[in-house]
């Protein structure tokens, strides 16, 4: 009998050493993907996103420095488009289908989720991509533990696959990261649930654009009623990455969002509006039309219209010149 009980304990103890290794492994794996994703703090990223649930496809364009993001989705035939800047716990929100109004929002209001801006390093991470996400809290490893470290074959290599399991207060839910080393890349990840059914797939043949996944397919099934719905299909392709050492200072401002002349600039925090976008700063009252017209002229930088009427100028006057020199001559 002390030989039996000895035994069971040995094992338990051999099994909690077991346990104390992976845990360790598993948080050396997913702090370097954490690291690797966050080795730059500011870079401007492009990438289109194929959502076939909806059959809608948008181009995207995102400034990020350290924090502050602006975010403009590009119309096209499918999708109007909108431009948002996020700065710590404000959102500023502008759509295309109502683009003479700039909403500012707080960071956790309905229009700052809807305003479809989140930090690009979460790309091939997670498949709920939010403003308030980071890429730790993709990565579970501070809210989660008992982690179990495995290898797998996929394709010609070997990667690392990290798993943990959830208990009945969240689905039963069983998450499975697949990462290759060197490098901490995320190459897979699947999320298995009583509700839900997860797997995304990361490509990194785009090494310039390193830590960022060139490619990245989202697949998300639901259950329901005992049927399963494609909620999420979707393809990111990204098409440029450039690290910054800095940005205009009006990137992450209202002009950074270039909102079209008398836009109204409304802050929904103190239900107030703050006035009109003059196109270069906030007035008390509309513009006029001709103002308008006298402003774009002034921009030649802009439109060329300054050098159009200057040359136009200058050719008015040697002409009056030729013409006063032609007159005397024929007077003598």
């Amino acid at each position: 009998m002390f030989r039996f009980i000895l035994f069971v304990n040995l094992i338990v103890v051999l099994g909690s050493f077991t346990t104390a290794d992976d845990n360790a492994k598993a948080l050396a794996l997913l702090r370097g993907v954490e690291k690797e994703r966050l080795k730059y703090d500011r870079f401007h990223i492009r990438y289109e996103e194929h959502r076939a649930e909806s059959a809608q496809t948008s181009e995207q364009i995102v400034d990020f420095d350290r924090g502050k993001i602006r975010k403009e989705h590009l119309p096209g035939k499918s999708f109007a488009g909108k431009k948002s800047i996020l700065l710590e716990d404000v959102v500023y929100s502008m759509t295309s289908y109502d683009d003479d109004h700039v909403a500012i929002v707080p960071h956790q209001s309905t229009i700052a989720f809807g305003a479809g801006i989140y930090d690009p390093r979460l790309l091939g991470l997670t498949d709920m991509m939010m403003h308030d996400k980071d890429v730790s809290a993709c990565l579970l490893y501070k809210t989660r533990g008992n982690f179990s470290v495995s290898r797998e074959d996929m394709g010609d290599r070997s990667v690392f696959v990290v798993e943990c399991r959830d208990g009945e207060e969240n689905g039963l839910a069983h998450f499975k990261l697949y990462i290759e080393e060197p490098g901490f890349l995320l190459v897979r990840l699947s999320v298995l649930s009583l509700r839900d059914k997860i797997q995304i797939d990361n490509e990194y043949s785009e090494k310039n654009f390193l830590p960022f996944p060139t490619k990245t397919h989202i697949y998300r099934v639901a259950t329901q009623d005992g049927k399963e719905v494609v909620e999420f299909d979707r393809h990111i392709t990204v098409k440029d990455v450039q690290i910054k050492k800095s940005f205009p200072p009006e990137t992450f401002t209202l002009a950074g969002l270039n909102p079209p002349l008398n836009s109204d600039v409304v802050d929904y925090r103190i239900s107030r509006r703050l006035g009109y976008w003059d196109g270069e700063k906030l007035v008390d009252d509309p513009v006029s039309v001709s103002a308008q017209e006298l402003r774009e002229l002034m921009k030649p930088a802009q439109r060329g219209w300054g050098n159009v009427l200057f040359t136009g100028i200058g050719i008015v006057l040697i002409l009056w010149g030729l013409y006063l020199a032609i007159k005397k001559r024929l007077a003598q």
